[in-house]
């Protein structure tokens, strides 16, 4: 006898086992397809080139305002708290950074 659940099936097994396999996208990728990354991908991205990080936080003269720390190596801040939720500013201050350091990985 012919089992029905086999021969609905067959196809999908084997059209399963016809796909490619793919390597999952990176933040590096999505940065270098101009993709907006969130505060956590562009630290952890940063951190892979420069051994800079990232960290959020409060600014001290206002603990309400919410900022962005930028950390060094070593594990001190740099400089003053980028203000606001927002990190298009460290986003622009640290892109050629990440750039250099992803274009000497291409090379």
């Amino acid at each position: 006898m012919i089992n029905p659940a086999a021969i609905m099936a067959a196809p999908f097994a084997a059209a399963a086992l016809a796909m490619p396999a793919t390597s999952p996208v990176t933040a590096a990728d999505l940065w270098r397809e101009g993709v907006h990354l969130e505060w956590w991908e562009l630290s952890d991205l940063l951190q892979e080139c420069t051994g800079w990080t990232i960290k959020p936080g409060h600014c001290p003269d206002d603990p309400d305002e919410v900022g962005h720390w930028l950390i060094d190596p070593s594990g001190d801040p740099e400089g003053e708290i980028w203000p606001g939720p927002d990190i298009d500013d460290v986003e622009n201050y640290v892109g050629w950074r990440i750039d250099e350091a992803l274009d000497s990985l291409d090379s």
